[in-house]
């Protein structure tokens, strides 16, 4: 395949494709971020039976900030080598599991995989367009749960699979930057509106045992080999595709199947971290939008129900350490994505320092936070 391509643009994806069995009559952009564009191919002819398929182009550069750009590829590499291991090797459960990866162009970036379906929408989407209700929900969790549990349980089993990852430096460290190292300062000194809406500073004291956590979390996102993590594991990078019981179109949706996507951020890690960032996600949905609090508490109590059926011996510190990772979560991106006003925002910010400050208390965790499910017995 050739390189001399715009690959942004969707004339220049077309061109690329042109003379290769993935030729297309349209390129349809489905995502345009600064560092990847995503696109729907509809074939010219049909490909193992796709008559569509997706494309995955990624640019060098990630903006980190001002001062810090990463410009190493390998990310994509890792990524294309997650979705050929866990399709092979990981027994996903019947409704959760990754695109299938058909092409994988090292040179240019690009990927060239399973099409989701134009009738998915990714989990964020549909809470918020078409919120499930509290049985499809409880689906959706369970086979999530299923899923990532899995995927700790083989890569916790499994040293040879954490080497194939361990080299994935970037993602460290965008994981490591994306909350952690952005926490005090999002509190003290960066202007966030939201956190000048607090009724009172965070106290020294309170900075300090944050800046424990920070400084014990960064060195283990760096050098941790606890298990396999997904790394980016959020409502955006589940795809949920929904059908009808029987086929017809008077019936109540059902589960067909869900894709977990976009494993830039694959390495060995802090099992607790993917599990974090997701009930965060999910749990932000009831502070900013209480018409969907029932679906979505059912989908964490699924999610975590199953997730502790299927990771095997669990660390004893997991509870807690995903309650502070959704903690930081909450301080440090929800002020970033538009939920709400600031004013709305202080209550995710109050939200997430209690999850900071009392997530190291399992009795807390067990009675107070969303986490229960993670030390009930006898799952």
């Amino acid at each position: 395949m050739s390189t001399d391509h715009d690959l942004s643009t969707i004339a220049g994806a077309q061109a690329y494709l042109a003379p290769t069995q993935f030729a297309s009559t349209s390129v349809v952009l489905l995502c345009g971020m600064h560092s990847n564009f995503t696109y729907r191919l509809h074939l010219l002819t049909p490909y193992k039976g796709h008559s569509t398929l997706v494309m995955k182009y990624a640019r060098s550069d990630i903006v980190l900030s001002a001062s810090e750009i990463l410009s190493a590829m390998e990310r994509q590499t890792f990524e294309a080598k997650a979705l050929e291991r866990i399709r092979k090797e990981l027994d996903c459960g019947p409704f959760a599991t990754v695109p299938e990866l058909h092409h994988f162009d090292e040179q240019a970036h690009v990927i060239i995989m399973e099409d989701c379906g134009s009738q998915s929408l990714n989990l964020k989407q549909l809470m918020l367009t078409a919120t499930p209700s509290p049985a499809i929900a409880r689906e959706i969790g369970l086979a999530l749960g299923q899923f990532l549990g899995r995927l700790h349980l083989w890569g916790a089993s499994d040293s040879s699979l954490l080497d194939a990852f361990d080299q994935n430096k970037q993602a460290k460290k965008i994981t490591a930057w994306i909350t952690y190292e952005r926490l005090i300062s999002t509190l003290t000194t960066d202007k966030i509106p939201a956190v000048a809406c607090l009724p009172t500073p965070v106290p020294d004291d309170t900075l300090d045992a944050l800046r424990l956590i920070v400084a014990e979390r960064t060195a283990e996102i760096h050098h941790s080999r606890e298990t396999l993590t997904m790394g980016d594991f959020w409502t955006g990078n589940v795809m949920v595709t929904l059908g009808s019981a029987d086929g017809g179109i008077e019936q109540p949706p059902a589960l067909e199947r869900v894709h977990v996507i976009d494993w830039e951020l694959v390495k060995p890690g802090v099992a607790a971290l993917d599990i974090g960032q997701f009930c965060a996600e999910v749990h932000t949905l009831t502070l900013f939008r209480p018409d969907t609090t029932e679906s979505a508490s059912a989908l964490i109590d699924a999610f975590l129900t199953a997730y502790r059926a299927h990771c095997g011996t669990m660390a004893p510190r997991t509870p807690s350490a995903a309650a502070k990772h959704m903690g930081a979560h909450l301080v440090v991106i929800t002020p970033w994505v538009g939920w709400g006003t600031p004013q709305d925002t202080v209550k995710a910010i109050d939200v997430g320092l209690t999850y900071l400050i009392e997530g190291g208390s399992e009795q807390w965790v067990r009675e107070k936070s969303i986490f229960g499910p993670l030390l009930q017995s006898g799952i």
